[in-house]
């Protein structure tokens, strides 16, 4: 007999003459076991349900009489019987009509003789265990139940699915779905990168993109497609309040504790995949939207719980700008990233974070997209080439879809038009009132506008927090934004640490509420929309907002943008030119555009929808200094062509320009140069007498061949000044202009070697007046030298006796002696040790002298304005104190200063005390690291330019005076640079 036949011949008949009623007897279609956290009806088996007293009794699973009972046979049986809703059954019979086998459910003993039910503990309990008990009996009840078939596994995790993506997927009709699969193309190469992270030991995969680029729509394809193969849970974190672990043990609360810890629910599932030979797969999507403020710590402890685990992989979708504060915590990555590193690459666009990018749709995924899109929505006729770009964004071609959905499409897209219809179309398939719900938005849009921002906050554009936007809308405590919002894409959610942000979720539809509801731009005269402006400029917020109202602003409105926009420019390079006058004038010329000139502005011809700006060197006084390139992109010319036009600097964008507070804009900009100049040492001085003659001594010393003098120094790892000495600088100044001379005839190419030495003949004997080289790079500073001596005879210097810092007294063949006797020195001992004792202390005397002076020349001559700022300058002249070991100055120490009691610069020399020793009241306790070493020679790396533009590295080595002068600068102007924009 079959089954069918013993059930109906054999075992009803003997259950109904036992005395069970037909309500107590359930047959295998109308009976339910516990399936994740819901019930599901089992199929596909002759199986038999017995209840007494309304609890559940005995399963009996049925074979054909001519098959014997297998073992799978009895544990298909207990797994039904352990997954049954309600109670465990406590017996469960296995019979083929000739063979009855009957087990204890919980023991899975096989029970014999005729007094069973004392055989059960379980039953003698009244059907009651323990919660570990029945948590550990379900969940190994699921393991059997799941492998039984791939259709029960597939089953469960489509039922799970189902569940959690509840109203993101479906049909076009429904208007809450994100994902509607046949209009779903799969993204280039995102399955095969999904399958090899599947094969590969990494544990996480991310998705990430900007909003309506189709992550969601990613993730779900994902989600069905590995339906198919592996055990797989999804979940939306913009609809989850909790953990993801607490919801999957919720979905397996048969099986799991929903109170479980989270490595614990984690190291089942790994069990349960590698009892199953299955990957299981959690995704979850939109963990930007999450409103759990712990969501990146769960997340991170969850990365770092599977990085252990064979079976279990995790995959996430973020919008970009979210990205980089969930994976880091206070700009420390967490074990997210570092798990993500494993599977992905940095993304530079995404504040060098790993992920898979996910941008707008490409050539060959829109072209398979868009036939779809018109077969579903049956818009009409051809799509021209502006409008096909548009729709590359995936969320926007739903917008457009929805808008023209059976009617024709336009030539050219009216954004305006076409976002009010979508707005229009959202509301009224949400239970709000459409004038209500554009109330809501108008009064957010407003909100966001007038809201500061940071830098940090324009960067990552994800709107204001819930708590200060319910503030600013005034609401009661019992108002809340309506959920219709959110769930139609009006607004989106995004997750922060300690709570969540609002904004719109796509910016075109923030633009258009506040344009023309918010503020209601088109209704303003041209004189009330040229005054306000300046407030849309304000932050990146208006700034979108405007230039989303340009395109579709009358013609009298863009003549004032116009208008508006040139007299800005006008205002912001007038404001530049004075403020590096009345500060910098010194070396005005160091700063863009490079001039002691007039300073004028270019913008792009098409000054209403190009952006940049450009400072260019305006050859005249009278011409216009607000001008427009006749070209169609300012950034699309040749270099060489503004070059020409004595523009240095293209920036690429304008809003520098517009800003309500130039002034601030104008200091940040200029301070963010001037910083440049400071760390490459491209400023030169040349009212400090010491500074000039260390650079004449370093480049006569180094450039002597070139100069045609003397070249073979005999030196060792540190020069001898002392042997260029005396110098006449009448001589050195007639052998830089021969030098000038000869190199300037040897870059005219087109003469021959006879003529070329006729004409530098003729140069140096009739004294001709030869232009500057200006030449750059890897090139002799021979004039820069000629400059500097220039000066120094026009303050009466003819000639320099000896170097302004005592020399080395230790003879060359000294040191190698001591060198090459003792063990191995260090570079900058070899160089130390070139001083007596005596020198030595001599040396660091004069010159903490010379850089005091000099110091304060420097501060002087380039910072007229702000010296009062510097507290190193503002405390001089100084009194010194060198404290070094033992009071050997050949040795390391610190070195301290304070202001000079006396008004003049004083040197004292001290024994190095005990870190627990306190100084003496009258001297300092300001101390740096000090030797000897330190003002002889530079270390520091990339070395400190000496000369601008010009490569000089053994002059950058030994010009100390100008260096220390330089880390003094530093220290001093911290203060400067940072209330002035950095």
């Amino acid at each position: 007999m079959n089954e069918e036949e013993i059930r109906g011949k054999l075992l009803l008949p003997y259950l109904h003459d036992l005395g069970f009623d037909p309500s107590e007897i359930s047959l295998e279609e109308s009976f339910s076991i516990k399936f994740g956290k819901s019930k599901r009806t089992i199929n596909g088996r002759s199986d038999i349900l017995c209840k007494r007293n309304g609890k559940n009794l005995f399963i009996i699973e049925l074979k054909n009489d001519s098959i014997s009972i297998s073992q799978e046979d009895i544990d298909q049986g207990i797994s039904y019987a352990r997954l049954l809703t309600d109670n465990i059954a406590p017996f469960t019979i296995v019979t083929n009509g000739k063979i009855t086998k009957i087990f204890d459910s919980i023991s899975r003993d096989e029970l014999t003789g005729t007094n069973i039910a004392k055989q059960s503990s379980y039953w003698q309990n009244d059907c009651t265990l323990s919660m570990d008990t029945d948590l550990q009996i379900r969940y190994e009840a699921l393991k059997k139940f799941v492998s039984f078939s791939s259709v029960n596994l597939k089953r469960f995790c489509e039922d799970q699915v189902q569940d959690r993506m509840g109203t993101i997927i479906g049909d076009i009709d429904k208007p809450y779905a994100k994902f509607v699969q046949k209009l779903y193309v799969q993204r280039q190469g995102l399955e095969n990168t999904f399958d090899d992270f599947i094969r590969s030991k990494a544990s996480i995969f991310g998705i990430v993109g900007a909003a309506g680029v189709g992550k969601t729509s990613a993730m779900c394809s994902l989600v069905l497609k590995k339906l198919e193969t592996e055990f797989v849970f999804f979940y939306n974190a913009a609809i989850i309040n909790k953990s993801p672990l607490e919801h999957i043990a919720q979905d397996l609360n048969g099986f799991f504790s929903s109170r479980s810890e989270s490595d614990v629910v984690l190291k089942k599932l790994d069990e349960l995949g590698r009892f199953l030979n299955k990957t299981i797969l959690i995704f979850i999507d939109a963990i930007d939207e999450s409103t759990d403020s712990n969501l990146s710590i769960e997340l991170s402890e969850m990365a770092l719980a599977v990085r252990n685990l064979e079976k279990v992989k995790l995959c996430v979708s973020c919008k970009s700008n979210i990205w980089s504060a969930l994976l880091k915590r206070n700009d420390t990555p967490t074990y997210l990233f570092e798990e993500l590193r494993k599977s992905h690459p940095i993304i530079s666009s995404v504040e060098n974070c790993p992920g898979l990018l996910l941008d707008n749709f490409s050539d060959e995924e829109i072209h398979r997209i868009i036939p779809l899109y018109r077969e579903v929505f049956g818009f009409k006729g051809q799509i021209s080439t502006s409008v096909f770009e548009a729709l590359r964004n995936g969320f926007f071609l739903r917008i457009f879809s929805e808008v023209y959905s059976h009617r024709n499409i336009p030539e050219k897209i009216n954004d305006r038009q076409l976002i009010r219809r979508y707005i229009q179309l959202s509301l009224e398939k949400t239970s709000l009132d459409y004038q209500y719900g554009l109330r809501i938005l108008s009064k957010i849009g407003k909100v966001l506008l007038d809201h500061t921002y940071s830098s940090q906050d324009a960067y990552h554009d994800d709107g204001i927090s819930v708590e200060h936007l319910m503030e600013k809308l005034a609401f009661s405590l019992s108002e809340t934004i309506p959920e219709d919002l959110f769930t139609r894409n009006l607004l989106i959610k995004s997750n922060k640490h300690d709570s969540y942000n609002v904004s719109f979720y796509y910016s075109k539809i923030r633009d258009y509420i506040i344009c023309f509801h918010s503020f209601q731009l088109d209704k303003l005269s041209d004189q009330a929309f040229y005054d306000l402006l300046d407030k849309f400029y304000e932050n990146h917020i208006g700034q979108s907002a405007i230039s989303f109202y340009v395109d579709n602003a009358s013609s009298s409105h863009q003549r004032t943008m116009i208008s508006f926009k040139k007299d800005k420019a006008l205002q912001y390079v007038n404001s530049y030119t004075i403020y590096l006058e009345k500060h910098f004038n010194n070396f005005k010329s160091k700063f863009d555009p490079y001039t002691d000139g007039a300073i004028g502005i270019y913008l792009p011809e098409d000054v209403l929808h190009k952006n940049g700006y450009a400072l260019f060197r305006l050859p005249s006084h009278s011409q216009p200094k607000v001008q427009f390139e006749q070209i169609g992109d300012l950034f699309s010319s040749g270099y060489d062509y503004l070059f020409e036009k004595g523009v240095d600097t293209i920036h690429s964008s304008n809003h520098a320009l517009l800003s309500p507070n130039q002034d601030k804009t104008i200091r940040k900009n200029i301070f963010e140069q001037l910083k440049k100049l400071i760390e490459k040492g491209s400023l030169s001085v040349y009212n400090s007498d010491s500074l000039l003659l260390e650079q004449v001594s370093a480049i006569l010393y180094y450039y002597s061949k070139e100069l045609q003098q003397n070249s073979k120094f005999d030196d060792y790892y540190l020069p001898r000044f002392n042997l260029i000495f005396p110098i006449d600088l009448q001589d050195v100044k007639k052998r830089a202009y021969q030098f000038r001379v000869r190199e300037y005839y040897r870059r005219e190419y087109h003469l021959n070697p006879k003529e070329r030495s006729e004409l530098i003949g003729n140069a140096l004997n009739g004294h001709i007046d030869i232009p500057r080289l200006n030449i750059m790079g890897d090139f002799p500073p021979i004039e820069e030298l000629e400059k500097i001596v220039d000066i120094l005879l026009k303050r009466g210097y003819t000639e320099i006796k000896e170097h302004f810092l005592p020399c080395p007294d230790i003879s060359i063949q000294e040191v190698k002696a001591i060198s090459e006797g003792e063990r191995r020195l260090e570079m900058s001992q070899i160089r130390t040790v070139q001083f007596s004792e005596k020198q030595g202390k001599l040396y660091i005397e004069s010159f903490l002298k010379h850089f005091d002076d000099s110091y304060r020349a420097f501060v002087e001559f380039c910072f007229p304005t702000f010296k009062e700022q510097f507290p190193f300058y503002m405390t001089g002249p100084h009194e010194y104190f060198v404290y070094m070991k033992d009071t050997v100055v050949l040795k390391w120490g610190m070195l301290g200063y304070r202001q000079s009691i006396s008004q003049e610069v004083n040197v004292h020399f001290r024994k190095m005390r005990s870190p627990d020793e306190p100084f003496p009241s009258e001297e300092t306790d300001i101390l740096h690291a000090f030797s000897l070493d330190h003002i002889i020679h530079n270390d520091d790396y990339p070395l400190l330019k000496t000369i601008d533009r010009i490569n000089t590295p053994k002059v950058d080595e030994f010009c100390v005076l100008r260096n220390w002068v330089y880390k003094f600068i530093k220290r001093d102007m911290q203060k400067l640079f940072k209330e002035n924009g950095e």
